[in-house]
């Protein structure tokens, strides 16, 4: 067993010129070198192979089982090189992935959306990871990720991060229903929808518009739960409760005309950071999923 250390590349290329011209004579001049620098490249990597790599036969030579086996690995790094060079250069703002991560909500709003690209584009290839705040920006430090939408703003000086809107939490009532949204007994009447972060949403939400409220976990009559994001809205279209949601899920709801939003004296709503490494530089596709997610964010915040 031989513990090898990286082929030289200087030496490969020789190897290389070589086979393509079958003479050292010729490989030296075609290379601007000495005869004898051609051969001690040539033995140098027989030495770190451990093999022969040309059997002499009069002038010329012939491969070796070891020496074709080189060959085809040096042409297959020449072309890897080569194709390298060229991705480089490029950049082709319609070719590659686009990696980002956010919030379900914001998964559901936005991906749909974005994918349209892809459509138009069939060599990007979009990846969404869902991830609450803290996973997300872990995933950016950890590049698994280049862009994230997070709600809250980061103290780590690696990251950078653009305010491009804000998302409210709404409160969705069915189109039909008959109370008064602003009356708690009239929605406690109906009955709260809830979801793994109904609790948290309705504290923040509706205990200041509704003083009489002291402990959403007390207060509120729950006549339904489910822990799928795009199922939350269904019991509430179909009039069995009332919910509240980020708007983000709200508009990706396809039953539109079965529910309606309520406009509330204290709205409430969370700042949304677009985040990204700051000495990073983002490849030209990144650029249209950039101005996209902020003009679809910005249209939130002026709703």
């Amino acid at each position: 067993m031989y513990a090898w250390a990286m082929l030289n590349s200087q030496w490969l290329k020789t190897f290389v010129k070589l086979t393509e011209t079958g003479h050292f004579t010729q490989t030296a001049n075609q290379l601007g070198m000495t005869q004898p620098g051609v051969s001690q490249h040539l033995k140098k990597l027989e030495q770190q192979i451990g093999a022969p790599l040309i059997t002499k036969i009069g002038k010329g030579f012939e491969l070796t089982r070891e020496g074709e086996l080189l060959l085809g690995f040096a042409l297959k790094a020449e072309r890897q090189e080569a194709d390298l060079r060229e991705a480089i250069q490029q950049d082709d703002p319609n070719t590659g992935e686009v990696r980002i991560a956010c919030s379900g909500s914001m998964a559901l709003y936005l991906y749909p959306k974005l994918l349209k690209q892809q459509s138009l584009h069939p060599g990007l290839l979009l990846k969404v990871e869902v991830a609450p705040n803290h996973r997300s920006l872990q995933l950016l430090q950890n590049n698994e990720v280049d862009l994230c939408i997070v709600t809250q703003q980061t103290v780590q000086s690696s990251l950078v991060q653009h305010h491009i809107g804000d998302e409210p939490l709404c409160l969705v009532v069915p189109a039909d229903f008959e109370g008064n949204p602003s009356v708690f007994a009239d929605l406690e009447a109906l009955g709260f929808i809830d979801h793994p972060d109904g609790q948290h949403y309705a504290e923040r939400l509706l205990t200041p518009n509704f003083p009489e409220i002291s402990a959403v976990s007390a207060d509120l009559r729950t006549t339904g739960y489910i822990n799928q994001l795009s199922q939350i809205l269904v019991p509430v279209a179909q009039g069995h409760g009332y919910t509240v949601l980020p708007e983000t899920a709200v508009r990706s709801f396809e039953a539109q005309a079965n529910i309606k939003i309520v406009e509330l004296k204290e709205p409430v709503s969370d700042p949304l950071y677009l985040t990204a490494k700051k000495h990073r530089t983002l490849a030209a596709r990144y650029d249209w999923f950039s101005k996209k997610i902020a003009e679809l964010c910005g249209q939130m915040s002026s709703s």
